[in-house]
């Protein structure tokens, strides 16, 4: 006879036997109430818990909370973090980025500077202002002032030729006859003068960028002559711009390029006396600027070969070309970040951004442009040397 079981275990079977019942869902609060009445723990101290676990989360925004797949959170919206481009100075679409770069220069060594005859350019050159950042060329084009159509000459820190504040000699004359027979006026002839007042205070600098507009003449309007001349000083300020009264009758204006009509002429200076005003700008200073020999071309001038700083002529910008040289809109795009000439071109905008080309390469623009004319230096010496030694064996002979 089997033994007969205790009570534990038929209260133990009658439980296995029994169908299972489904417990009603509690609420999420309801679990809550019963984790902190089993774990002891009080509001205060979770409350304190998740504090710091947000402290945490803001201290380290890398580490990211996990997500319920069920429940995704959305998401940011990712366009407000990016920078939108925003228009400047007409063709040159570009937007500042803020900067937290202690790199700035005390007012204590600008005064030092202006003592010893030390420009700014040479101090934003020496403590590397604004070139080494990839995106540090924006805040410089867009926190420039914009572009002043046929202002003149403008010399830094002020707003035109006849508000400089500059001594001017007493014995000015009022015309001025060049050697060509030219007469230049005497508006012309106080912005020579205030030119070479600029030179000797060391406020123009020793770089300078340059772009010219052109207009067709010739029965197919193909011949190319200067309607507008700009120049922009080492960090980008506009130093001279002037509409130029064509020496040709005009069959193409061009106006969906140059930006230039006719009704621009009535205000415009003569060619005389805007090639007399750039001759003395870019006298004794570097060049820069993109395919710099058409500029010249139409301005009547020549300026030394070893003073010029081509930006269609750079190695390091040939990748970019999809020919002989790039063009500048696409350096422009590839090596700035920035869109220009979408439609009418601005020659100050050009001019900026071919200084900007040229800062943001500088030291390799230097090294090529002295390596090429010290090799030719050589060349020269090396060819003189041997036609004298051959010259001195026949002698012997």
């Amino acid at each position: 006879m089997a033994p007969e079981l205790s009570s534990n275990w038929k209260k133990l079977q009658e439980k296995l036997k029994a169908p299972p019942t489904k417990s009603a869902p509690i609420s999420q609060e309801a679990a809550f109430k019963q984790a902190i009445s089993k774990k002891s723990i009080s509001s205060e101290t979770l409350k304190r818990k998740a504090e710091e676990s947000q402290q945490q989360q803001a201290s380290n925004p890398s580490k990211k909370p996990k997500r319920q797949p069920s429940k995704p959170r959305p998401s940011s919206n990712s366009s407000s973090s990016k920078p939108t481009n925003g228009e400047m100075g007409g063709n040159v679409q570009s937007k500042p980025t803020t900067s937290s770069s202690p790199n700035t220069i005390l007012p204590s060594l600008h005064l030092w500077a202006d003592e010893n005859g030390i420009s700014s350019e040479s101090l934003a050159e020496a403590y590397n202002l604004g070139l080494r950042t990839s995106s540090s060329h924006i805040p410089l084009l867009s926190t420039l002032p914009p572009a002043i159509p046929n202002a003149g000459l403008t010399l830094p820190g002020q707003s035109s030729s006849t508000s400089t504040g500059l001594p001017l000699p007493a014995d000015l004359p009022t015309t001025l006859t060049l050697s060509n027979g030219t007469t230049l006026t005497s508006s012309t002839t106080t912005d020579l003068a205030l030119i070479l007042q600029a030179t000797k205070s060391n406020t123009l600098g020793k770089y300078l960028s340059i772009d010219c507009e052109m207009v067709g003449t010739g029965p197919s309007g193909t011949t190319s002559v200067l309607a507008r001349c700009s120049i922009v000083d080492f960090h980008g300020h506009q130093i001279y711009d002037s509409y130029v009264k064509p020496t040709a009758f005009v069959t193409d204006w061009r106006t969906h390029v140059s930006g230039i009509s006719k009704r621009h002429m009535a205000s415009a200076r003569s060619f005389e006396s805007v090639q007399a005003t750039v001759a003395a700008l870019l006298k004794g200073r570097i060049l820069v600027g993109h395919d710099v020999k058409h500029d010249l071309e139409v301005l009547g001038l020549e300026h030394p070969h070893r003073d010029v700083r081509d930006t269609a002529k750079y190695s390091g910008f040939r990748k970019y070309g999809h020919g002989p040289k790039p063009s500048l809109r696409v350096l422009a795009k590839e090596v700035l970040g920035v869109e220009i000439q979408q439609g009418q071109h601005s020659s100050v905008e050009d001019a900026r951004v071919a200084m900007l080309l040229f800062r943001k390469e500088k030291h390799g623009f230097d090294m090529e442009n002295s390596n090429r004319y010290e090799e030719g230096q050589g060349k020269k010496g090396g060819k003189s040397g041997g036609g004298g030694g051959g010259k001195k064996k026949k002698g012997k002979k």
